[in-house]
């Protein structure tokens, strides 16, 4: 669905609130980088809740492998994102799914994640997440299980 560029914009801002504040930060620098590189990026989910993550998962791998409290994002980690590519109407942009430089422009946002301490999933195209912590597991033992009370 096409949209704005400011609205986009204010999207990715709300989603990058919801991680903590080192992964903001790296998200945000690899943001402006992407830009200086001519990207434009939509950030489309930030940090989900278990419940959330048990209703995609139940979807099946090709949404996702991770369990509830399995997942990067639960850790306020990760988030997904695509490529704006423009869209007929002026002035409007949309998703690159299907987009003849689909791969290209996704080759060219992980490049620059790399650079900015965000990790891609070989199996997850649209997801990054923060490379300063090895996994999920890893995550748990510095934040603790957010699936329990």
């Amino acid at each position: 669905m096409p949209l704005p560029l400011a609205t986009a914009r204010e999207i990715t801002e709300a989603k990058l609130k919801t991680l903590r504040p080192e992964t903001q930060r790296k998200a945000r620098a690899w943001l402006a980088a992407c830009e200086a590189a001519g990207l434009l990026i939509y950030i489309y989910e930030g940090h989900r809740t278990c419940a959330r993550q048990a209703e995609l998962f139940k979807r099946g791998p090709d949404t996702t492998r991770a369990g509830p409290g399995q997942s990067m994002h639960q850790y306020k980690l990760a988030f997904d994102f695509v490529p704006l590519v423009p869209a007929k109407a002026a002035g409007m942009f949309q998703a690159a799914w299907g987009h003849k430089d689909e791969a290209k422009l996704y080759r060219a946002a992980h490049a620059l994640a790399a650079k900015h301490d965000l990790r891609r999933l070989t199996w997850e195209t649209p997801h990054l997440e923060d490379a300063s912590f090895k996994n999920w597991q890893a995550a748990r033992a510095a934040f603790g299980d957010p699936c329990r009370p």
